[in-house]
């Protein structure tokens, strides 16, 4: 071929581009890197530029134009494919190896790109087997036996690149085509080629490890031949038939594990295969970087399944030798600190996907070792991970392997009745004890706070930042908890007398530091280090005793966990039911010194032990030594009597085949015990609120434990009873010290707790006693505040804005507390306040924290109470709504706001709007009232005059303030992008009627922001906009008028969806939205559609394109002639689209 004309005049203006990039960004303007840019890209996409690519790679020496030439090769094989010549791809594919071949030092990053235009042409290719892929395995076969180390590191990046290419996942080059075609090529692939590189990989392997010392150099390519085994091994194997849409959720998996295809079956069921692996690893394990590969190879061997086993004895026999050879190889050697974790996911790989049959059919002795091996892995992964805690290592590898290990042990524990009874319990025993000793401090624990005598006193200001403890571990403290109930007649007596020993040695510590404070009142004399080591065991302790005792109570009742009651059962014979319930009720006196104390149940007495801490605080407390106190100890404490208090306080022997007399004695409905226990808590709760205000988190702690004794009635019916219940209650109602100084969050809990209180069993007289005493000062604070005639000139002094922003927080509290039978009561509670606090609005219309607090009394109203409104109270919330807006619509005129660039926090407000009205939307998905009325204000026959307010006048009028105000530079942030678009979806979805209705400036900014949306925001913005057009179109369809506003916008959007579609690259993800919207707008404006095809045609100077486009237009609407709203012709013509977009979705993006 001739080079074309003029190619040295291209070569000169590319090197120059070149230049002008790669220099540094101060010798270079912006224009001039946008022309450089500029030019590279149009010569990416000239027409036919294989000669010239030739030409320049064959002369040019500038690395970066060499790069973008094969670039320009890649791209436009793609985009010609049909025009070309399948003898001149072959060649120009034999030119590009041959050309890398001959150039051993390329390089690195043009090589990998040239080769990426090669397997970009083989992928393109197989498809419809123009070209062989067999050839090119012929070829890699030749360079692996040169036994030359560069030609075989160079063969080892061609099957890297096709690896790579037809993978179809984000590796896979952009070659505009459907995920449909990707998906094709890859099945194709992964039956054949990518056994056959699986297949050139073991023999390369199986040379290497037979080879005694390797040089560097073959180091390297023994390296990367690694790395290329795990790549195949890590393939994420497509199932035979899957559509589109699944591809691309297959694609997004993480941690893939390995399901081969039946074809597999030779090539890996071969126990040579896994013994190779097993003899690599032990070749190379001192390299840390080559060791991660071969752990990861033989992880993805362990969580192979699916279809490559014939039956379960191949699978046994698999699992046999993979276990056999993974015990050989650890007992031999001391495990390096970079296998730990890769040691780590062989072993969950080998769990989590081998069936509990495959296991147990393991021969004995064999899973016996297994769990041997296992217990001591654990335990010894746990000391290193508390090591490593301790010298705040950035790299956390034991703490990960330690994490994995333990999750696999709660897999196995959890189907416990697959295995040997109690084939378990040893190793649970040996698992929890490292687990406690490890976090508790010497002498009974390693627990090490001083490393190297140096103590490290930071603590306090590293864990401000911290989540805490419980969060962070929950992972590892659900399995612990787990195991300690499988070994419950070990692990619960434990933690009794290691919790009842510290809490007597805090005691007693608390008492001798009072009597040197008596001496010397300086607190800084005080050694806090004693008294902090027992804070750390006693916080790890009611951890773990939480989660041993209790599941987490997220969602529904939770039981008593099946082993604790057995345990409990089991031993109720030896149970002197009278000293339980005696060293239950005095947790004032040391357990021990409590006669017969011995013949007490066990969980019962753990209780107790977290109880006697819970006096030690308070009894502290009293004595004023709160400043000696650890605040986190108090969070414990109520954590742990939360979580307990869901699932044994008024246990319901309903739920349970047996029950324990102990427990049902101690804690069930209508015992003494229950009230006991009641009157207890609620004190210790007034007690923390009233000293722990200042600290937010254990006062946030606090109040979740008083929601969780009202939330369910029979609890709450016992509450009520209690004096202090009603005096916390009196006491809050006046705001009087300490509760006004709790946070605003803890107070909206709080009001939220004494609500749902009231709904607890009571008569008439006592019910109406109490909402005066919780409700009426509330409201009588309030309105005689705002009544007051100077309100307007106090209304801005710190008392009295105190006053009306505890009013509002108490509001979303008693919002919060909405349940299906007291909405009723709460509705009409709450509506007299709404239309004051709208009052509100214009007085602190300068406050824009206070403005925000009275929008979010609206949301939190909507959002818990719109479904179940029948239609007479909706349409009061729709008002009272409405006023509000049109009040802040007011207001928010002569608002001065930051620039655009401001925060986002200065926003708040219309976020806040915006979901206010998303939230009355939602009555149409969601409506549990008991009225069948339509809720839609479109009854026939009533006269307009009746008609009052409807979601969709507030929902509009909302979108009328919100609008103008969304300018471009506030789309920036994604919460007010995200919730803009979902609103303004939403009304198109549902209103489509009251579109054409708007007012023409509203209209046109609500077209403008779609049209912005469309085209300029991410994709799920994107989506959610071209979901909004298929019911507009449809309402144009309906009202029949053509030239209106929503008409003429339809046909501009034809046109942008139409471009979107057919000339533009666009994802994948979105042809579907987009051929939605497509076909909606083409049955519309059918003489349109055919004159932007027409245009389209007309501009194609090629013969052969043009035809090429043609027939595709006419298959595109053959099924659809003439295109009419019905939903099967528009699943063919989404059909049909596809091959559409395959099919010439490249062509016309060509300059």
């Amino acid at each position: 071929m001739m080079a074309a004309v003029g190619a040295p005049e291209v070569i000169t203006q590319l090197e120059s581009a070149a230049k002008v990039l790669m220099a540094p960004p101060s010798m270079v303007s912006t224009e001039q890197r946008q022309h450089a840019e500029h030019i590279f890209l149009s010569f990416r996409k000239s027409k036919s530029p294989f000669a010239i690519c030739k030409h320049i790679l064959e002369t040019s020496k500038v690395d970066y134009v060499l790069f973008q030439a094969a670039t320009a090769i890649m791209e436009a094989v793609v985009r010609e494919w049909i025009l070309l010549e399948k003898t001149s791809i072959e060649s120009l594919r034999a030119f590009l190896l041959t050309y890398v071949l001959q150039r051993p030092n390329l390089q690195k990053y043009v090589r990998e790109q040239i080769l990426l235009a090669v397997a970009v042409i083989v992928k393109r290719g197989s498809l419809d087997k123009s070209i062989n892929c067999k050839s090119i395995f012929h070829e890699v076969g030749q360079l692996l036996s040169s036994g030359n180390p560069t030609v075989q590191t160079l063969a080892c990046s061609i099957l890297t690149a096709l690896l790579s290419e037809f993978s179809s996942s984000s590796k896979t080059s952009s070659i505009g085509l459907s995920m449909e075609f990707h998906g094709s090529c890859k099945r194709i692939f992964q039956e054949e080629g990518l056994r056959q590189i699986f297949m050139l990989t073991m023999e390369v392997l199986q040379e290497f490890s037979r080879r005694e010392n390797l040089n560097a150099q073959m180091s390297s390519v023994f390296q990367r031949y690694l790395a290329l085994a795990n790549q195949v091994l890590s393939w994420n194997f497509l199932p035979p038939n899957l559509g589109r849409h699944y591809i691309a959720m297959f694609e997004a998996t993480q941690n893939v594990t390995l399901k081969p295809t039946e074809t597999w079956r030779e090539a890996l069921l071969d126990t040579r295969v896994m013994d190779l692996f097993f003899t690599v690893h032990r070749k190379i394990r001192e390299d840390s970087d080559m060791a991660q590969d071969s752990l990861q190879c033989l992880a993805q061997l362990a969580s192979m399944h699916g279809p490559v086993f014939p039956d379960e004895s191949a699978q046994i026999s698999y699992l046999a030798h993979l276990v056999e050879g993974l015990l050989s190889m650890i007992n031999g050697i001391e495990i390096e600190d970079s296998e730990a974790v890769g040691i780590s996911n062989i072993i969950s790989n080998l769990i989590t996907m081998f069936p509990r049959s495959i296991l147990t059919a393991l021969p004995s002795d064999l899973f016996t070792s297994f769990i041997t091996c296992l217990t001591l892995l654990t335990c010894s992964f746990g000391r290193s991970a508390a090591l490593e805690e301790v010298l705040d290592k950035d790299d956390m590898v034991y703490m990960e392997a330690y994490d994995k290990l333990l999750e696999s042990w709660l897999t196995l524990v959890q189907d416990e009745e697959h295995f040997p009874r109690g084939c378990f319990v040893q190793p649970a025993v040996q698992v929890f004890n490292s687990y406690i000793q490890c976090h508790l401090a010497a002498p009974d624990g390693t627990r090490n706070l001083s490393v190297n005598g140096i103590a490290s006193h930071d603590e306090d200001e590293i864990n401000e930042l911290q989540e805490d403890d419980r969060e962070l571990f929950s992972d590892q403290l659900s399995s612990i908890g787990m195991l300690g109930r499988v070994a419950a007649d070990h692990c619960i007596p434990l933690l009794t007398s290691l919790l009842e020993d510290r809490v007597t040695r805090l005691h007693g510590q608390l008492q001798r530091t009072q009597q040197h404070l008596m001496a010397s009142s300086d607190l800084g004399s005080v050694d806090r280090k004693v008294l902090d080591d027992l804070y750390e065991d006693i916080h790890w302790l009611i951890l773990v005793s939480g989660y041993l005792l209790a599941d987490d109570p997220q969602g529904e009742t939770p039981l008593i966990p099946s082993e604790v009651m057995e345990f409990s059962i089991k031993h109720s014979q030896e149970v002197d039911i009278n000293t339980t319930l005696q060293i239950l009720g005095s947790p004032g006196e040391k357990a021990s010194s409590i006669p017969g104390c011995n013949r007490t149940d066990s969980v019962i007495r753990l209780l107790s032990a977290v109880l006697r801490t819970s006096e030690v605080e308070s009894r502290a407390t009293r004595a004023s030594l709160t400043e000696l106190l650890s605040p986190q100890m108090g969070k414990d404490i109520m954590w742990f009597l939360r979580r307990w208090a869901k699932t044994y306080l008024l246990v319901d022997e309903k739920l349970y085949e047996q029950i324990s007399m102990p427990l049902s004695t101690a804690f069930g409905a209508d015992t003494e015990g229950a009230q006991w226990i009641v009157g207890y808590l609620l004190e210790k709760v007034i007690n923390n609120l009233s000293v722990w205000s200042s600290e937010a988190e254990l006062a946030n702690d606090t109040v979740e434990l008083l929601v969780t004794l009202v939330e369910k009635r029979e609890r709450a019916n016992i509450v009520v009873q209690c004096e202090s219940w009603w005096n916390l209650a009196k006491q809050f109602a006046s705001r009087s010290p300490p509760l006004h100084l709790l946070s605003s969050s803890v107070q909206r809990t709080l009001m939220k707790a004494l609500v749902l209180g009231g709904f607890a069993h009571m008569d008439s007289d006592t019910k109406q006693q109490y909402w005066a005493e919780v409700l009426h000062p509330l409201q009588q604070r309030f309105l005689n505040l705002i009544n007051q005639e100077n309100f307007a000139q106090i209304s801005q002094e710190e008392a009295v804005k105190r006053e009306i922003v505890a009013t509002l927080e108490a509001l979303c509290g008693i919002a919060e507390a909405t349940q299906i039978d007291n909405v009723a009561s709460l509705f009409s509670f709450l509506m007299d306040f709404l239309s004051s606090c709208i009052g509100l609005m214009e007085v602190y219309s300068n406050t824009p924290e206070t403005i925000n607090l009275i929008i979010e009394v609206f949301v939190e109203v909507a959002h818990k109470q719109i479904c179940y409104l029948g239609e007479t109270k909706s349409m009061k919330l729709y008002e009272a709504c409405l006023t509000l807006l049109q009040v802040y619509s007011k207001n928010n005129q002569s608002r001065k706001r930051g620039d655009a660039t401001a925060e986002e926090d200065q926003y708040q407000d219309l976020l806040l709007i915006m979901e206010l009205l998303t939230n009355l939307l939602s009555k149409e998905f969601i409506d549990f009232s008991d009225t069948d009325e339509v809720f839609r204000s479109q009854d026939q026959g009533t006269p307009a005059s009746n008609r009052t307010v409807s979601a969709a006048d507030v929902v509009l009028y909302g979108v009328n303030i919100v609008l103008p105000l969304m300018s471009q530079d506030l789309l920036k942030f994604p919460s007010l992008c995200n919730q803009y678009y979902k609103l303004i979806t939403f009304i198109c979805e549902i209103f489509p009627e009251k579109i054409p209705q708007l007012p023409e400036e509203l209209f046109k900014s609500l077209m403008f922001s779609l049209e912005l949306g469309m085209t300029s925001m991410s994709s799920e913005i994107s989506q959610l906009c071209l979901e909004a057009l298929s019911p507009l179109a449809e309402q144009c369809a309906k009202n029949q008028e053509k030239d209106t506003p929503l008409f003429i916008a339809t046909r501009h959007f034809l046109k942008l969806v139409f471009d979107m579609l057919v000339l533009q690259k666009h994802n994948t993800e979105m042809t579907v939205a987009a051929g939605e919207a497509l076909y909606t707008l083409v049955c519309l404006h059918q003489a349109e559609y055919s004159e932007l095809v027409e245009t389209l045609l007309s501009s194609q100077r090629d013969a052969v394109i043009y035809q090429r486009l043609a027939d595709a237009f006419n298959k595109l609407t053959a099924s659809s002639t003439p295109p009419t709203m019905d939903r099967k012709q528009k699943v063919a013509f989404l059909k049909s689209l596809e091959e559409f977009v395959a099919n010439v979705g490249g062509l016309l993006c060509v300059k």
